[in-house]
């Protein structure tokens, strides 16, 4: 086993033990209403991101972009699952490990808006920018409809 995928093991290990050790404060942890429109592109997001990796010569990424993507699954994995921190601390480790990641970053930002944080969302929106100008567009869109429906 070489060191990429013990580290990739043990960080998955860390995430399933941090996953049972706050079972408990999951009921607690306020879930996010998804909006019809959040679920529809989330889906689409997932569906180009397979298509590009589908297509996507193998050779064109830095040899840690599939490291980072595992990350980025397993980020929507615990989204789905709607175990908000663990998503966050997967979406980051696909940051770290790939800091080129748009798809990483954008995914964060998004996780962001769904947890109500528009400030960060925003930051990650300044992030995603130079990354990738149509995916920031993207997560632009949707934090100008969170602002206008909080401040409204």
């Amino acid at each position: 086993m070489n060191l990429r995928t013990a580290r990739l093991l043990l960080t998955i290990v860390i995430f399933i033990v941090c996953g049972l050790a706050v079972a408990k404060d999951a009921v607690a942890q306020a879930i996010p209403k998804e909006t019809e429109r959040e679920k529809k592109s989330a889906s689409v997001r997932r569906e180009r991101r397979q298509q590009v990796r589908k297509t996507a010569p193998t050779t064109s990424k830095p040899t840690n972009s599939e490291e980072s993507d595992h990350f980025l699954d397993l980020g929507d994995g615990f989204k789905d699952q709607q175990k908000w921190k663990a998503a966050e601390a997967a979406y980051k480790e696909a940051v770290n490990v790939w800091p080129g990641n748009a798809e990483a970053v954008q995914e964060l930002g998004f996780l962001y808006l769904s947890l109500g944080k528009i400030a960060d969302a925003q930051q990650t929106y300044n992030r995603l920018r130079p990354l990738n100008r149509s995916y920031a567009s993207e997560l632009l869109v949707d934090i100008n409809i969170r602002q206008s429906a909080r401040d409204h």
